[in-house]
């Protein structure tokens, strides 16, 4: 299931429940072969139920729901043990921080613990249990503590300037292999496309060879020259020989 903040979402459970508008508490919500959800109802109508978790907030579509039975919450708990503490108990307000981290409460312990720091700003628990690193007699947070100490922070990981360069040469080093590969892979494809076009241009002229060579057509229909002669036509007979006309004007 995962957490929402304040979707509607339909729930389905009695007609009782949907018709009240009042937030409930304390409740286990059951769902249908999905295990339960505990925490405090706090939301409620006839189109949504939305459920306090402690350390966010859950809304349940109508036909997950089996059943609900109403019961004592952590966060119950939580605000009567904070609604019976002075606003100066170090000790009290420390103590349920630590009880409400292990409930699973992470924001209410964080809530208690933030009020232990506003009263106690220098206790070790509450300053660790907020994040807080002692560095040289103070307290920073994360950030401020590795910053500190000289830390920089690449790729969202903290880390010495030495790894920080490191990992950087790493990167831009392998960012010039993919280059390098891809530059070799496009003069190969280049090449292939010369070669392609240096042998296209050799099938045309054979082909333009093998044209002049063939027998030509002329004509059509049944008139013309049907093919290229290969032998010469004489047209004139030679001068020795008789002609086949008789001289105009002689005897026959």
């Amino acid at each position: 299931m995962l957490l929402m903040s304040k979707i509607p979402i339909l729930l389905f459970a009695t007609s009782a429940l949907l018709l009240a508008s009042t937030p409930l508490f304390a409740d286990e919500v059951y769902l249908k072969g999905a295990g339960t959800l505990s925490g405090r109802i706090i939301e409620q109508t006839d189109t949504i139920i939305l459920i306090d978790i402690g350390n966010g907030e859950v809304g349940v579509p109508p036909d997950r729901v089996e059943r609900i039975v109403k019961g004592r919450s952590p966060l119950d708990e939580y605000d009567e043990r904070a609604a019976r503490l002075g606003p100066q108990d170090v000790n009290g307000w420390r103590n349920l921080g630590r009880w409400a981290a292990g409930k699973g409460l992470s924001a209410q312990s964080r809530q208690a613990y933030e009020h232990v720091l506003r009263i106690a700003p220098n206790d070790p628990e509450t300053r660790q249990a907020l994040g807080y690193v002692l560095v040289e007699g103070r307290w920073l947070t994360e950030e401020e503590s590795y910053r500190a100490r000289g830390y920089v922070k690449y790729e969202g990981e903290w880390m010495t300037p030495a790894e920080a360069q490191q990992a950087r040469s790493s990167v831009e080093a392998d960012r010039a292999r993919r280059d390098a590969e891809q530059r070799a892979a496009d003069a190969e494809a280049a090449k292939q496309r010369a070669e392609q076009q240096v042998q296209q241009a050799e099938e045309r002229a054979q082909e333009a060879e093998n044209a002049v060579n063939d027998p030509v057509y002329w004509g059509g229909w049944g008139y013309g020259v049907t093919y290229w002669p290969t032998t010469p036509v004489v047209r004139n007979p030679p001068a020795n020989r008789p002609s086949q006309l008789p001289a105009r004007g002689g005897r026959r």
